[in-house]
């Protein structure tokens, strides 16, 4: 049943909650515009933020939140106040450990594998400076703030003395660090036949990654910054003052259908919503699928559209995370020694290559063996890189008194996730998966773990899509693997990620731009927000 409603015609709908959309919607809503946010889940925040389980804040999504000279600038343009803490990495890699707290760190990282790979001394070594060369590349592109979140007018001497300076830097910078485009594990066997080696530096970073953006996260672990209160006072935050600038927020409301001719929306519910531009912060192709093609009169707009969404559909998304969250009633001081708030722990220093996704197919179809698939994933699990973050240890608060909570994630396949739901044993995998990461976690750091564990839940790819809709589960867009590659990605273009073949439609958020996180989130979200509003001064006048 369609609902026409009253008041329903907005100068703005903002599609998707993430903080891109969070994002769009505040930049915009500041220029007094009417703004209707809409979110098809139960919480705002999308990947980012956080959930309360029995007195614990979890976080969803991100652990902590990288600066890259764009979340500091556009808090404070927007008047956000926000504390943040430092949130160290560490790194171990069975019982060799090391944390990141300054460029120093670059040494004790060396140090360590070539510990477990004397060997490899004199190639860990010719790594680690193409890394100390990177790192360079990126002390100037995140060098200054970002010009896109700096007050307008910009000061003569701004102009002259930093900004103009920066881009003559940052052009001659990104040249050079666009020579470090082939997949991470591509650049590596060309200095090291080690593949336990190779596994060990690439394994936590996503399928085909390009090198410059994978070793460039030794400059970022440097960047990490944690919000008190948990990352959901940072979305808190947002959905505070988008309520103090009057945008309508609706969630669990979910769009499925766009009639660009009409400048309609339709939601799951039947609702009707008149628009006269849209932010699509959500996954692109569900935007395709919601555009209504029949509709379309112009001829050549309906051929494009036709072949982006054909386009979309035959790429496919980054990897995706299995999560399990652990509640204890372990002390938080119990977990600092071995990890600290945010640590990647390798339990076994073989890596990845002894349990391929292949073992598991025939023919490119995953098997039918439970038995065997359970098997795979036990050993899935051993050789694999954790993430593993401990709220309370950043804010004490984030946990009862004496308790600690800590989320576990390590990146999963999402078709295989599908493969097990589709076989009847979805509910059997997660306790699978649930009580080996115990066992992985108390014989490797922890021994007192597997007695004191009072709650868990576990989180799929299967979870995310559900939640979110993004394409295989994906959390950070779209797959280096795709060929060609569907977004944008060279920095010099970033403004240009955000448009979509439809004038009024703009984009933002983690399939627009890559690589992404939530620094490019917000950049795109506040790109977004930018051309929506030239265009509303085009109407205007």
């Amino acid at each position: 049943m369609v609902k026409k409603m009253e008041n329903n015609k907005y100068d703005v709908i903002v599609v998707g909650s993430g903080i891109a959309g969070l994002t769009s919607a505040a930049y915009i809503a500041k220029e007094n515009h009417k703004v209707l946010l809409l979110e098809k889940d139960s919480s705002f925040g999308g990947l980012l933020g956080a959930f309360n389980l029995d007195g614990h804040m979890l976080d969803k999504g991100a652990r902590g939140i990288i600066d890259s000279g764009i979340i500091f600038p556009m808090l404070k343009q927007l008047g956000f106040n926000l504390e943040f803490t430092d949130n160290p990495i560490r790194m171990t890699f069975e019982d060799q450990s090391m944390v990141f707290n300054s460029k120093k760190s670059l040494d004790d990282y060396e140090e360590v594998l070539t510990k477990i790979f004397p060997l490899e001394k004199e190639n860990i070594h010719s790594i680690m400076e193409d890394v100390k060369k990177i790192m360079t590349h990126m002390d100037v592109l995140y060098g200054i703030e970002n010009p896109l979140f700096m007050p307008k007018p910009y000061d003569i001497n701004y102009l002259s003395k930093v900004l103009l300076p920066w881009m003559f830097k940052f052009i001659n910078h990104i040249n050079k660090a666009m020579k470090y485009m082939q997949p991470v594990d591509e650049y590596l066997k060309t200095k090291t036949q080690n593949q336990s080696l190779i596994d060990l530096i690439s394994q936590h970073f996503f399928a085909k990654t390009p090198t410059f953006f994978a070793l460039s996260y030794f400059t970022l672990y440097l960047e990490y910054h944690y919000p008190m209160g948990s990352t959901q006072s940072f979305i808190d935050t947002f959905v505070n003052y988008l309520n103090e600038k009057n945008v309508d927020l609706k969630k669990e409301t979910e769009v499925i259908s766009i009639d660009i001719d009409q400048k309609e929306l339709m939601t799951k519910d039947g609702s009707v919503y008149q628009f006269e531009q849209i932010v699509w912060a959500a996954d692109t192709n569900k935007l395709y699928d919601c555009i209504q093609i029949d509709r379309i009169k112009s001829s050549s707009l309906k051929s494009n559209i036709i072949k982006k969404r054909d386009f979309y559909k035959s790429k496919i998304g980054a990897d995706s995370i299995l999560t399990v969250y652990l509640l204890t009633d372990l002390d938080p001081e119990y977990f600092r020694d071995k990890n600290g708030p945010h640590a990647f722990y390798t339990p076994k220093k073989e890596g990845l290559s002894y349990a391929q996704l292949s073992l598991i197919k025939i023919n490119g179809k995953f098997i039918d063996d439970k038995d065997k698939i359970f098997d795979w994933i036990k050993q899935h699990l051993l050789y694999n890189t954790f993430e593993i973050s401990i709220p309370s240890l950043r804010d004490k608060r984030l946990s009862p008194e004496g308790k600690c909570g800590l989320i576990v994630s390590v990146l999963f396949d999402y078709e295989l996730t599908q493969h097990i739901y589709q076989s009847g044993f979805y509910e059997e995998f997660k306790s699978f998966v649930r009580q080996e990461t115990i066992n992985i976690l108390n014989n490797g750091l922890w021994d007192k773990l597997n007695d004191h564990v009072q709650k868990t839940i576990v989180s799929t790819p299967k979870t995310i899509y559900d939640r979110t809709y993004a394409t295989q589960g994906s959390v950070t867009g779209w797959s280096f693997i795709n060929q060609p590659f569907p977004a944008e990605y060279q920095f010099l273009k970033v403004s240009q990620s955000v448009n979509t073949p439809i004038n009024f439609i703009k984009q933002a958020g983690q399939f627009t731009f890559n690589p992404a996180g939530v620094p490019v989130a917000v950049l795109t979200g506040k790109l977004a927000a930018d051309a929506i509003l030239k265009n509303r001064k085009k109407l205007v006048k």
